[in-house]
């Protein structure tokens, strides 16, 4: 039989992408989960990640038992809400970033479902500002926002991270003046740390690409074409971390908060719960949405 705390941990991995990220969010320490994937592969008697200097990747056997993973998690969870949870039924109203809801949602409101099957769950992607519009003005019953970790912000945080410039990896973006950047719309917290960093240092820019897609921006950085914040966590191989050789600074931290209407009954409650444990501890480092 194959112990579901190893899946667990399997499906952490995958899902943060380091060994070291999912330690936090399972509550292990990085040898602890070492030490599990190596009985997993023991038991399977296959290679399920292929380990690399930035990163942990699936094999073709890991993609496969991935598959299994997730639905012998689905199975468990559904069985123990079943017999231990009181029954719920009702509508939330969740609000989430377009990127976390592309990256993340899919997975937690899987989850939820087995969890609670009578609960439907209506979900607002939008950019933070305007979730905190709806939130406020009660079209919201859970939102999850991002704010500047110097400013803070309403509601229990449970994801907080540095914020760095990143480029194309020997590209050339970062040379030019005024400085090219990819930024969100106003009111984004990445952008708000991003321009009062080129403030602090007398530096010129100039927003070439503006848009709420986190891919677009990603897309405007990897062709070279501007610099963009992005989380620590979310910086890939081919994107290179500019800093001060390149007339830069880091660009402090950002967090994620999760708001919470308090008299949103249990349904919301029991999804909102949902989401801070797929974060795991509130310092977590995995991969997020860009803002």
């Amino acid at each position: 039989m194959i112990d579901t705390d190893l899946v667990r941990t399997f499906l952490a991995i995958h899902e943060t992408g380091s060994f070291s990220a999912a330690a936090k969010r399972v509550l292990r320490t990085p040898s602890a989960v070492s030490m599990q994937m190596k009985r997993l592969e023991e038991q399977l008697g296959r290679v399920l990640f292929e380990r690399l200097p930035r990163e942990v990747r699936l094999t073709g056997d890991g993609e496969t038992f991935l598959t299994y993973a997730e639905e012998i998690m689905r199975v468990s969870e559904a069985a123990l809400a079943r017999f231990t949870q009181p029954a719920l039924a009702g509508v939330v109203r969740f609000g989430a970033h377009e990127d976390f809801g592309i990256h993340r949602l899919p997975t937690i409101l899987a989850r939820f479902a087995a969890s609670h099957p009578n609960v439907d769950v209506r979900v607002t992607l939008k950019e933070s500002k305007v979730l905190r519009e709806r939130f406020e003005a009660g079209e919201l019953d859970v939102a999850l926002h991002t704010v500047c970790a110097f400013d803070g912000g309403a509601g229990q945080l449970i994801h907080e991270e540095p914020l760095v410039w990143a480029g194309k990896r020997g590209g050339r973006a970062w040379q030019r003046e005024p400085l090219p950047m990819a930024l969100a719309e106003d009111g984004c917290a990445w952008r708000k740390s991003a321009l009062k960093s080129l403030a602090r240092l007398g530096r010129e820019g100039r927003i070439a690409y503006v848009s709420e897609n986190g891919k677009a921006m990603l897309a405007a950085m990897e062709a070279d074409l501007a610099i963009t914040p992005l989380p620590v966590s979310a910086l890939g191989p081919d994107h290179e971390r500019l800093g001060k050789r390149h007339g830069l600074e880091d660009l402090g931290s950002y967090q994620l908060r999760l708001m919470q209407r308090e008299d949103a009954g249990c349904a919301a409650e029991a999804l909102a719960e949902h989401v801070v444990e797929s974060f795991g501890p509130r310092m977590a480092t995995a991969p997020v949405a860009a803002e």
